[in-house]
């Protein structure tokens, strides 16, 4: 009786603290952003853009593993084009139906159907898609950037979370982490919102003489 007694008074004399920290952190969540209405922002009359990027692995001491960079072009919903420039130069072509993967050196092309619905890239150009496979929340803001996450509603070995760092309506960084626990790194530079896209530059035929291998999904 004694011990329930004590465990009253103990929790009676910490409701107001208690209802304190609640009120503290529900006034907070009224101050962030709404990631749904930064996302919105983001794709507000975006039908393509263009950038330099470099992508590397983060290290468990924050240091980059295997650079490579290059420049990217998106166009939505679906297309986009991935130049890796250094330091091997490769192309990734996807075309809504296809991607395609050109190793210059290797005189290869891998060709494999368009499906992974949890492809990053999509949570730039793809409302409907990330909309439907993630769940979407605000993190917090550092350096002038607004930080969401995105957790797939399905598990995925290839993606655990995606980091979004948004600033002036623009993607500045993605970060993808998985379960193996590996981030990988992509930041944006020289960003143009709806550039002037050519014609067939999310079409890709392959070059005369090298080989095509279609991958099959395990």
């Amino acid at each position: 009786m004694k011990k329930i007694s004590t465990f009253l008074l103990l929790l009676s004399l910490s409701a107001p603290w208690a209802w304190a920290q609640t009120n503290e952190a529900n006034t907070e969540a009224q101050k962030q952003p709404d990631p749904q209405q930064l996302l919105a922002d983001l794709r507000a009359d975006l039908t393509g853009l263009s950038a330099q990027f470099v992508q590397y692995e983060l290290g468990s001491q924050g240091e980059q593993i295997d650079p490579n960079s290059g420049m990217v072009w998106m166009q939505s919903p679906a297309q986009f084009r991935w130049h890796y420039l250094q330091p091997i130069e490769q192309l990734i072509v996807a075309d809504g139906d296809n991607v395609w993967v050109y190793d210059e050196d290797l005189e290869q092309v891998t060709v494999k159907q368009q499906d992974n619905e949890l492809n990053p890239i999509y949570v730039i150009i793809n409302d409907e898609k990330s909309q439907q496979h993630y769940d979407i929340r605000y993190e917090t803001q550092e350096a002038g950037h607004d930080w969401i996450s995105l957790t797939p509603k399905n598990r995925s070995e290839d993606v655990k979370t995606v980091w979004l760092a948004l600033a002036d309506d623009v993607v500045k960084q993605i970060k993808v982490h998985n379960h193996f626990d590996q981030t990988m790194v992509f930041e944006f530079t020289e960003i143009k919102r709806n550039p002037d896209l050519t014609g067939g530059l999310f079409q890709f035929v392959p070059p005369e003489g090298v080989d095509v291998i279609k991958a099959v999904d395990e």
